[in-house]
C-alpha cells in the first residue's frame, strides 16, 4: 500500500479549496487554511523555503500600510481593521499557488477541479432556473448571490474556454468549449450585465491575442445571439447601453456620492468599511437605492482608502496586467497546458477589471479568492515555463 505522505493531505486540500469556489465559502476557506498548514509543514521538513519572492510583493505591503492609515482616521476602526484584515489574508493565496504548484500535472489538477466541480454546479443551476424559478424576469442564484455568482461563472467560464485557443489536442478543446458553453447558459440566467460585459472583454482579450481578424466574426455572431434572444433578454441587453434606465441612473448618482467622498476625504478615505451611513449623507434626493458600496471599485477603494490607497491598488492591478501579459507572451505554443493557463488568466484579470467597473467585486470574498488565485497560476506557469525540467511530478 503506498504510503501517504504530506503531500498528499497537501494536494488533498488544494484541489478541495479549488473545486469549493463554486459552492462554499465556508469549505473553501477551511480546505485554504488546511492547504496551507500542511504546505508549510511540508517545506519546514524538507528544508525548502515555502513561498517565492514575486513582482507584486513592495505593492502588496503598500496596500496593507495605506490601509491601516485610513483605519487609524476610519469614523469606524473597528470595522475598517476587520474588513481590512479579511482582504489582506486572501492575499497569500497568490503565494502558495506559485510556490506549490511545482509541475505541470499539479497545475492540471488545479484546474480540473475548478472547472470540473464548476461544470456540476451550472448544470445544477441550468436545472434550478429552468424549474423552480421560471421565466426570464427571475434572477439566478447558485450557491451566492447572482452576482456573485455572475462573477465566479465570468471567471471559471473563461478559465475554461481559453484552452479552445491555444493548441490543445482536438478532443480537449471540443470539452473545452463545452464546459464553457455550459457554465455561460447559467451566467445568462443571473441576468448580472456587468458580469456579461466581463466575460465578453476577457474572451475579446483572447481572440485579439490568438488572431485580431477573428473579432470581424465575433461581432456578428453577437448580433445574431441578440436578434435571437427571448424578449427580456434583449430588454436586459439593452439596458446595458441605456444611459437613461433606471438602474443605470441609480448607479451614477453612486458614483457621484463616491466621488463627493473622496474630494472631502482624500488623504485617508472612511477607512474599510460599510458606506452606508455616508451615502445617506451624499445622495442625492432623488436616489431611490440604499448602499453600502459605490459599484465601482476604483470609486469604491478611493472613498474607503482615499487617494493614496487607490493609486496604490492601481498601481497593483496595472503591474498584475504587465507580469500576466509577460507570462502569455513568453510561453512557447507547443505548451498548450501553460498557455491555456496563461491566456485564461489573463483573460480573467480583464474581465474581472470590466466586471469592477460596475460593481465592487474586489470586495467580494468568493471573487476576490479567484483573482489572486488566477495570479498565482500564472506566477506558476512563469516558474514552469522557465524550468521545462520540473514540469513533471505530482
Amino acid at each position: 500500500m503506498p504510503k501517504i505522505r504530506l503531500t498528499h493531505f497537501f494536494l488533498f486540500f488544494l484541489l478541495l479549496f479549488a473545486g469549493a469556489m463554486p459552492f462554499s465559502i465556508a469549505v473553501t476557506q477551511n480546505a485554504l487554511f488546511l492547504a496551507f498548514v500542511f504546505w508549510i509543514w511540508h517545506s519546514v521538513r524538507e528544508k525548502k523555503k515555502p513561498f517565492p519572492r514575486t513582482p507584486l510583493d513592495r505593492l502588496f505591503i503598500a496596500y496593507l500600510a495605506v490601509g491601516l492609515v485610513s483605519t487609524l482616521f476610519s469614523p469606524n476602526r473597528y470595522e475598517s481593521l476587520v474588513h481590512l484584515t479579511k482582504r489582506i489574508l486572501l492575499i497569500p493565496i497568490v503565494y502558495l499557488i506559485a510556490g506549490s504548484v511545482q509541475s505541470k500535472k499539479r497545475l492540471g489538477w488545479i484546474l480540473l477541479s475548478l472547472v470540473g466541480v464548476m461544470v456540476v454546479v451550472a448544470l445544477i443551476g441550468i436545472r434550478k432556473y429552468l424549474s423552480g424559478i421560471g421565466g426570464l424576469e427571475g434572477r439566478l442564484s447558485l450557491f451566492h448571490h447572482y452576482m456573485t455568482s455572475g462573477g465566479i461563472l465570468m471567471v471559471i467560464g473563461l478559465t475554461a474556454i481559453a484552452f479552445v485557443f491555444v493548441r490543445a489536442p482536438f478532443r480537449l478543446r471540443v470539452a473545452a468549449l463545452a464546459c464553457g458553453s455550459l457554465i455561460l447558459l447559467p451566467l445568462v440566467f443571473t441576468f448580472t450585465r456587468s458580469s456579461w460585459l466581463g466575460f465578453m472583454a476577457g474572451l475579446t482579450v483572447m481572440v485579439l491575442f490568438k488572431n485580431w481578424k477573428w473579432i470581424f466574426a465575433l461581432v456578428p455572431l453577437l448580433a445574431v445571439v441578440f436578434l435571437l434572444a427571448p424578449p427580456a433578454l434583449q430588454d436586459r441587453l439593452g439596458s446595458i447601453f441605456n444611459p437613461y434606465h433606471p438602474n443605470n441612473v441609480e448607479r451614477t448618482y453612486m458614483w457621484k456620492a463616491g466621488i463627493r467622498m473622496i474630494q472631502d476625504r482624500p488623504l485617508t478615505g472612511y477607512g474599510d468599511i460599510d458606506l452606508g451611513k455616508q451615502y445617506e449623507k451624499y445622495r442625492p434626493a432623488e436616489a431611490k437605492e440604499r448602499s453600502g458600496h459605490m459599484h465601482n471599485n476604483f470609486i469604491m477603494l478611493g472613498a474607503t482608502l482615499g487617494i493614496p490607497g487607490l493609486l496604490v491598488l492601481i498601481g497593483l492591478f496595472a503591474r498584475i496586467a504587465v507580469v500576466e501579459w509577460n507570462v502569455l507572451r513568453s510561453v512557447p505554443q507547443r505548451e498548450w497546458l501553460l498557455q491555456g493557463t496563461a491566456l485564461g488568466c489573463f483573460a480573467s484579470f480583464a474581465g474581472f477589471q470590466i466586471n469592477g467597473l460596475f460593481e465592487w467585486n474586489f470586495g467580494d470574498a468568493e471573487i476576490a479568492m479567484l483573482l489572486w488565485l488566477t495570479v498565482g497560476m500564472a506566477l506558476s506557469v512563469k516558474r514552469l515555463s522557465a524550468a521545462p525540467g520540473t514540469a513533471g511530478g505530482e
